[in-house]
């Protein structure tokens, strides 16, 4: 089944409330200062018949130019566009105005009805439709069919409606896939059901007990009940006109203009860029910062339009543009959208939102621009590979991509494309541009080899210290960086420290010598380990080199700091703890005494040892005796 949203356009009393009632049988006026008047106030809506394997609905507008903001409330989110003009009058100014809006928001589907054609003949209809047709030339809706129409006579109804049938049989039908989403034009009440709310589905499917965000509130609610056009539903899909009843909001806590979406997808915000284009109405200008009217997704709301590539645009003219709104907005990349000036209320420009939470932009920046123009070309590798470039170090997720209009398979598919090219890099949570790869897994190379250059003793760099010197604090490439490095052995990890090339020091010359030196020496006393004091001869008393030395051989596990000023070496310490279990493993205990006596100690080196024993949980002093440690107990068992 197609779904699909008829709306119609045109200069008030032109006829398109009684055309529509004439199609579907409604009267789209519900309100009785409507009928009192003899003018739509509000958008109407009424199904239509258009045979088999169509489900259409109809959106019937205001005419009146006090009403246009109705108007283009109901003109976003139109597939076909019913362009109603009266044969006895031809285009009027809300003819050429909402023309103007339809056009701006891209509806490239449409019919037109001339109405009242009882009341000319046809010379004068024939007029009237080269006036028509002069207004369509050179945009999307030329060539659209003519029916001739009256409500009067009966005559064109049926032709219209087969007319309508087969355009609507020839427009793109709307994707049933990606999230739920709905504009909401109407809220109100019932005794009995609660707060009702009806818009027609954009995207997605809804069904009762879906969870739903109301944006820009942000607020959860529950789906209770789905209709269309008063019927009970099991679930809406995308171009179906809807109704909601709604669980967990109130009536007075929802507003015209909100949007119904699943949970944690569109972005909230108070600035959006878009590429607009300017009313090619004459007098149509917008300067730097002008205060305007955005009007998108049923919406209205003000805000200053900055222009960011331009001083200023006139009639037909096109640009970028940052929209500073006064309250937030919810929305997304492709989304359509008009403007129009603040005082007095005409149509300005349209367009399409590009980025829909943007940063606060500066004019004329080369950067932004560039960005905004890979995210105005619509294709998805272009516009992955500039977000990726835009986003740096910090990098995008893959479900962000959505807010820029990239539905999942197409993000997919184009980020898969790019990665086997290597111009993006994917760590599993987030995609990076290739160059900013390149450029930070340089930049960190270039930090470990300068350091080792200049600090040939010290095995590498403190992790959190390289991050900082490779611009990549708080920076989630940084994590990425040093594991491509480890798979791939260029990189070496140890004690929270990171070194290039491999995973000893390559030593030489004197260094090499003093360590080997130190390393001889102090294996040699075994467990009379030598203190500071006594190694400082090794080195001609060079303090500094020699301890630089002493951690080499600490870091490499050859050597034991004992003490606060002494070392012995590994083997000799694993013989004294040796000795130790087999000592309380006999007696349950051991003295200082017996320490000394069993291991030839004087009281110098004794208690440093125990100390250490002590400390490393070999072993637990209780009074003057030494008991099996948590270490010694596991290594028993």
């Amino acid at each position: 089944m197609k779904h699909v949203i008829i709306g119609t356009a045109g200069h008030v009393d032109h006829g398109k409330t009684e055309l529509v009632k004439a199609l579907t049988g409604h009267d789209t006026d519900r309100l009785s200062e409507e009928k009192k008047r003899g003018i739509s106030i509000v958008l109407g809506f009424a199904p239509i018949d258009l045979g088999t394997g169509i489900e259409a609905g109809v959106v019937d507008v205001p005419g009146h130019e006090r009403f246009v903001k109705n108007m283009v409330s109901g003109a976003v989110g139109v597939d076909i566009a019913l362009i109603v003009v009266a044969a006895d009058e031809g285009v009027m100014p809300q003819t050429e105005e909402h023309f103007e809006v339809l056009r701006l928001l891209g509806v490239r589907s449409g019919v037109i009805a001339l109405t009242k054609i009882d009341l000319v003949d046809g010379e004068i209809a024939g007029v009237v439709e080269s006036e028509v047709t002069d207004l369509l030339d050179g945009t999307s809706l030329e060539g659209s069919p003519f029916v001739r129409t009256s409500v009067v006579t009966g005559e064109g109804i049926e032709e219209l409606r087969s007319v309508l049938a087969r355009t609507a049989d020839e427009t793109a039908g709307r994707s049933p896939g990606g999230f739920f989403r709905m504009p909401v034009d109407r809220v109100f009440t019932r005794t009995g059901i609660g707060t009702i709310v009806t818009g027609t589905t954009w995207s997605g499917r809804v069904s009762t007990s879906d969870e739903l965000s109301l944006e820009p509130q942000g607020r959860r609610v529950r789906v209770r009940e789905v209709q269309s056009f008063e019927h009970d539903i099991d679930e809406s899909v995308s171009g179906m006109r809807t109704a909601l009843a709604l669980h967990g909001v109130k009536v007075e806590e929802v507003s015209t203009g909100n949007q119904l979406v699943e949970p944690d997808i569109l972005p909230v915000s108070l600035m959006i860029d878009v590429r607009i284009e300017m009313s090619r109405l004459p007098g149509s200008r917008l300067k730097n910062r002008q205060r305007v009217r955005f009007h998108h997704a049923a919406a209205e709301l003000l805000a200053r339009a900055v222009l960011l590539d331009s001083e200023h645009l006139g009639p037909g003219d096109s640009g970028m543009v940052q929209l500073r709104l006064e309250k937030p907005a919810a929305a997304m990349g492709g989304d359509r959208f008009a403007l129009r000036t603040y005082s007095p209320m005409r149509i300005l420009a349209g367009g399409r939102i590009l980025d829909p939470s943007a940063p606060k932009a500066k004019r004329f920046e080369d950067g932004r621009l560039a960005l905004l123009a890979e995210l105005d070309s619509g294709e998805p590798e272009r516009m992955i590979a500039a977000l990726a470039a835009g986003a740096g170090a910090v990098g995008i997720e893959p479900g962000r991509l959505a807010m820029y209009g990239l539905g999942k398979k197409a993000a997919d598919d184009a980020a898969a494309a790019l990665e086997s090219s290597g111009r993006l890099v994917g760590d599993g949570e987030r995609y990076y541009h290739g160059e900013t790869v390149d450029l930070f897994e340089k930049r960190i190379f270039e930090v470990l080899e300068d350091f080792a250059g200049g600090n040939e003793l010290v095995w590498g760099v403190d992790r959190e210290e390289l991050r900082a010197l490779a611009g990549l604090s708080g920076r989630p490439l940084f994590d990425h960086l040093l594991e491509k490095g480890r798979v791939e052995e260029r990189l070496f990890f140890k004690g929270g420290k990171v070194r290039v090339g491999s995973d000893e020091l390559e030593l030489a010359g004197e260094t090499k010598i003093l360590v080997e030196s130190l390393d001889a020496f102090i294996a040699e006393a075994g467990w009379k380990f030598p203190m500071k004091a006594d190694l400082l001869s090794l080195s001609a008393g060079d303090e500094k080199k020699m301890m630089n030395c002493i951690h080499i051989l600490q870091d490499g596990g050859k050597i034991v700091r004992v003490g606060g000023d002494g070392w012995i070496s590994a083997p000799a310490l694993s013989e004294v703890t040796a000795r130790v279990a087999v000592m309380i493993g006999e007696k349950g205990s051991m003295s200082v005494g017996e320490f000394k006596s069993e291991l030839g100690l004087s009281r110098k080196y004794a208690v440093p040892l125990l100390e250490h024993l002590d400390i490393s949980g070999c072993t637990r002093r209780e009074g003057d005796t030494r008991v099996a440690g948590p270490q010694l107990k596991g290594d028993k068992g």
